[in-house]
């Protein structure tokens, strides 16, 4: 698998592999509570269109690489992939 692969990953499959449903949606928005970090109210965007995440509590976002960067605290591709 290479990068572009991995990018063409869904972010929404991706989290629920993980253990992580949406709390609500919001036209192509799935709002999570973070991965990153511990909230009680759901601050975590997933754009399904162009599949992308922003964390508004952490002002982080990106691609499905960067967000697996946050999670692992890892910059090795080839660990992360």
């Amino acid at each position: 698998m290479n990068i572009e692969d991995v990018k063409q990953i869904p972010i929404a499959d991706y989290l629920h592999s993980l253990g992580y449903s949406p709390v609500k949606q919001q036209g192509n928005g799935l709002w999570y509570k973070s991965p990153l970090r511990e909230e009680h109210e759901p601050s975590f965007k997933v754009n399904t269109d162009r599949n992308l995440w922003y964390d508004f509590g952490a002002g982080k976002g990106g691609n499905l690489i960067a967000l697996a960067k946050e999670l692992y605290c890892s910059d090795s591709l080839p660990y992360l992939l």
